[in-house]
């Protein structure tokens, strides 16, 4: 299935092809290939809640072409 990953500054969106037994962290590990990021600055927010890492985009009720927010933390002093 497809998940959208809409930036939440900029409004950028990417298309990651995932299966529902997929992690968050596999996600995020995608996202950090394709936008260049560190995966440990990622966080994936879906109706108004951070996912943790270890939910399955099946547990969460994300579905094909659902969206998905992205939120880059920043890292350093």
């Amino acid at each position: 299935m497809i998940v959208r990953v809409v930036s939440a500054i900029g409004g950028g969106v990417i298309d990651c092809e995932v299966k529902p037994n997929s992690t968050i962290a596999e996600l995020k590990r995608e996202i950090s290939r394709q936008k260049r990021i560190p995966a440990s600055a990622v966080i994936v927010v879906f109706r108004g809640r951070q996912l943790d890492d270890n939910e399955t985009f099946e547990e969460v009720g994300i579905t094909d072409y659902e969206k998905v927010y992205l939120i880059a933390r920043t890292e350093g002093g």
